[in-house]
């Protein structure tokens, strides 16, 4: 999906062949046939507005959509995943759609991923794509894996936009961009009708074919000496229409010239398993509710992070370690911050399920006498959430008097949480204070309601 070019690796050959391997003979792991009445949110969650929350504002490509999670932008229809892109004005964009994703829910490593899609009339300026990203790292070290594009510049430009398609792979190659891409122009229209698009990934290629004819082929053996970690690890699945962008050439409202709305229906979407094939389901891996262990030694707990192992606790600026006695056990979270800078941290771990615990809490005790304005957060797939400490404020428990107190922040509290999908289950974040301060935090767990 992303079209930033900076190091162009090539590794792959294109087979203008068709494939003869069948998904129906292979093990049937995970699947959506969108027969239910609304969109299953144990499968699917939503990137909602128009990037600048995530500093990438147009989604990193130039885009002019809102992504919603309204029903007018995704529902189901007729048995069919619905992604409605429309000409309106909201949230300051000219124009809504959908991007919907899997994160925290379905994750895999190797396999046979089959969708059948239909596309809109996207000339000019619909962009539906069906793609994935990794689960670990920052783009484009986490890799990307676009097995279909659709509404290419240079389609547009020739007069094939509604039949030709791309796919594509983006990964870090020695600190730099690297990518990998290939285009196809499909006999007919592919607006006209439904069409099987089919990603086979395993330890040695990944192969992406429409309707049996393949289309792409990139070699991913070569781990070390191509640097393709990435494509060796989880992703997870993303579906979305997006409006305009580098990738259409169509950079103003008025340009985009397609019919809205404009709909790109999903028939079913179906994942069979490949030798060494990996899956993560969130809803097999839910933490039970009760107490959730995030940097605790002696509470009791359901489940708990175990830091070398699934966890790892990131000091990420202006902050040195210091002498503190724990408020419990042999550990303590307990740091110096120098005047006139931020200071951060934070603890990011393997997905969580935490489902359980909506309408619970956030419990820590600190201690601390910094006047400093500072936030808690909790990352999620929807990105980061955010409670705020006003200066000299002692809200939710706490208390600035260098004592140990007991802070209870309700989850309700923080804006937008995926609680079944939690990857940094702490963040601790300053501004600058006007002298140094100390801060110690201990006994940091999940209460369910």
């Amino acid at each position: 999906m992303n079209t930033l070019r900076a190091v162009t690796v090539q590794f792959a050959v294109l087979l203008g062949v068709a494939l003869t391997t069948s998904a129906s003979a292979q093990t049937l792991v995970w699947e959506d046939n969108f027969n239910g009445p609304a969109i299953d949110g144990t499968k699917w969650t939503y990137d909602v507005g128009n990037g600048c929350q995530i500093g990438l504002c147009g989604w990193g490509n130039g885009e002019m959509q809102y992504y919603t999670s309204r029903t007018e932008n995704a529902r189901i229809e007729n048995g069919r995943l619905v992604i409605e892109a429309r000409r309106e004005a909201f949230g300051g964009m000219p124009f809504t759609s959908a991007r919907l994703k899997t994160e925290g829910r379905m994750h895999f490593t190797y396999g046979t991923l089959e969708a059948r899609i239909k596309t809109p009339v996207v000339g000019n300026g619909l962009w539906p794509a069906y793609w994935m990203l990794g689960t670990i790292g920052v783009w484009p070290g986490r890799g990307e894996i676009d097995p279909m594009e659709a509404g290419m510049a240079a389609a547009i430009a020739n007069g094939t936009a509604n039949r030709r398609i791309g796919a594509a792979v983006h990964w870090d190659y020695n600190g730099s961009q690297a990518d990998y891409d290939t285009s196809y122009t499909n006999p007919v229209n592919l607006h006209d009708d439904f069409h099987v698009y089919r990603l086979t990934w395993d330890p040695q290629f990944i192969r992406v074919s429409i309707d049996g004819q393949q289309y792409f082929e990139f070699a991913i053996s070569n781990i070390e000496g191509a640097s393709l970690h990435e494509f060796h690890q989880q992703q997870y699945l993303l579906l979305n229409l997006a409006v305009g962008g580098t990738f259409t050439g169509v950079t103003s409202p008025a340009a985009v010239t397609a019919p809205l709305p404009g709909k790109m229906e999903v028939d079913y979407i179906r994942l069979y398993q490949n030798p060494g094939s990996q899956l993560y389901v969130g809803t097999q891996h839910a933490v039970p509710a009760g107490r959730f262990g995030v940097f605790t030694e002696q509470t009791d707990t359901s489940a708990r992070l175990t830091f070398g192992q699934d966890a790892e606790l990131y000091l990420w600026n202006n902050l040195t370690p210091i002498a503190q006695a724990p408020f419990e056990g042999g550990s303590v979270m307990a740091y110096r911050a120098n005047a006139g800078a931020w200071f951060g941290l934070g603890i990011q771990s393997d997905y969580r399920n935490l489902a359980a615990y909506a309408g619970g809490a956030l419990k820590l005790h600190v201690k601390t006498t910094t006047p400093s304005t500072f936030k808690i957060g909790i990352n999620t797939s929807f990105g980061d959430s955010w409670v705020d400490f006003v200066a000299g404020g002692n809200q939710y428990g706490l208390v600035r008097d260098g004592a140990w107190h007991e802070v209870s922040i309700p989850f309700s509290a923080f804006y937008d949480l995926d609680l079944q999908a939690v990857k940094q289950p702490f963040m601790l974040v300053a501004d600058p204070p006007a002298a140094p301060v100390e801060i110690a935090i201990d006994k940091v767990y999940y209460q369910s309601r």
